[in-house]
């Protein structure tokens, strides 16, 4: 059978069609050893693919503990912000507890050191004893009022005028807030990473622990299914003839008869070796999602005239 390229008669581009991006950075599968390629004298390529989530979002605890409450299953559907899971928290609650606590007396020691400035003048060194050693001419201003050379106690507000271990004091304690401010963040960050929420409305495509288990990577795959897409793979001689926009129409094995509209979102930019050819990954988008369509569910695609 002479097989035919259509090159001219391919479709032309409609529309726009925004790249879809594939989640957790993995690359294109490579066909299954089941998917074909073939040409027909019609011009039309036709492909075999799967049909998956728009995105994909594998989830993890981000310490590590025992896992105590598991809240959902394998297709089971979920909201953004929803709990999904949790290990023991015990241990992260009493470290936020304590840098808390240490934070509290960090900020506490900080206000004495300038409470004690402003009451005490011995904090602030006299310009006039760093200088001639004689006393500092007052000044009197138009209002009437008098004061000497460097503010008195309103200098004690700042650090201009305070003797050198006076800063030095104040810069440390400064410093151990700061300290103690970071380490009550970091805490309550791992305190954030003992339970897993929901990134995003989806399905519950796996769930890979149970309660007891000691929390591991990738523990529940989350898909987004409000829209759906059919990931097929094209050989390095076909794929030149398609372009991102270019309208397709897929079938589904489970719904007979019927016939379904999508576009090429994403076309790999690297192809991958299987059974002696080259094949490149290629992604289609429903425009409308099938009723009942499912997560893996196989797809013909047919692409041109």
């Amino acid at each position: 059978m002479r097989w035919i390229v259509a090159g001219a008669a391919a479709v032309a581009a409609v529309g726009t069609a925004g790249l879809l991006m594939l989640t957790n950075g993995a690359d294109p599968a490579p066909a299954a050893s089941g998917r074909t390629v073939e040409r027909v004298s019609s011009g039309s390529v036709t492909a075999k693919g799967t049909v998956q989530p728009v995105s994909t979002h594998n989830l993890s605890f981000s310490v590590s503990g025992t896992v105590t409450a598991v809240a959902v299953k394998a297709g089971d559907q979920v909201v953004k912000g929803q709990v999904l899971a949790r290990i023991d928290q015990a241990d992260a609650k009493a470290a936020v507890a304590e840098a808390e606590e240490a934070l509290d007396e960090a900020e506490a020691a900080l206000t004495a050191l300038h409470a004690s400035a402003s009451a005490s003048p011995s904090a602030c060194a006299s310009p006039s004893a760093r200088g001639s050693g004689g006393a500092t001419p007052s000044t009197t201003s138009g209002s009437g009022t008098t004061g000497g050379t460097g503010g008195g106690a309103a200098a004690c507000g700042t650090t201009a005028g305070k003797s050198p271990d006076f800063i030095s004091s104040i810069l440390s304690a400064k410093q151990s807030v700061n300290t103690k401010s970071a380490a009550l963040a970091k805490a309550e960050r791992e305190l954030a990473g003992t339970v897993i929420t929901a990134p995003a409305t989806g399905k519950i495509l796996a769930v890979s622990v149970k309660v007891g288990d000691t929390a591991r990577s990738n523990v529940i795959s989350l898909g987004v299914v409000s829209s759906m897409v059919v990931q097929a793979s094209f050989s390095e001689a076909d794929v030149v003839a398609l372009t991102v926009g270019q309208n397709a129409s897929v079938t589904l094995p489970g719904l007979v008869g019927q016939t379904f509209t999508a576009k090429i979102t994403q076309i790999a930019e690297t192809g991958t070796a299987s059974n002696n050819l080259v094949m490149y990954a290629v992604v289609l988008t429903f425009d409308t999602v099938p009723s009942g369509v499912l997560v893996g569910q196989s797809a013909n695609v047919t692409v041109g005239s």
